[in-house]
């Protein structure tokens, strides 16, 4: 369970680099479609944003396993609610993105 934990750990590190790298380059090229069905109108204001939700998913990665072994109640299926809302929040940044002006 350690190597495991310690695994996710990694990850979880791992994720807020990529959100940091995301922040510090501006691009959003990682975006399928980007440039072909979605064309960003302010692209260096949606990098920083997605690249915030990025990390804070990296720190909840890292956080959920202490929380993981603290509280009893949390499941494997609580983490993936957390995933999903950041990728609806990601989608609601690139729609406000097309909104302004």
């Amino acid at each position: 369970m350690l190597v495991i934990s310690l695994g996710v750990m990694a990850l979880g590190i791992l994720i807020i680099f990529v959100g940091f790298s995301l922040r510090k380059k501006g691009k959003t090229s990682f975006i399928a479609g980007n440039n072909e069905v979605f064309v960003p109108k302010n692209e260096k204001k949606l990098a920083e944003r997605i690249g915030l939700v990025i990390i804070l998913f990296g720190i909840e990665t890292v956080l959920f396993l202490v929380f993981f072994q603290l509280i009893k109640g949390i499941e494997g299926y609580h983490f993936a609610i957390l995933a999903l809302i950041h990728i609806l929040v990601v989608f609601v940044l690139m729609f406000f993105d097309q909104m302004e002006m």
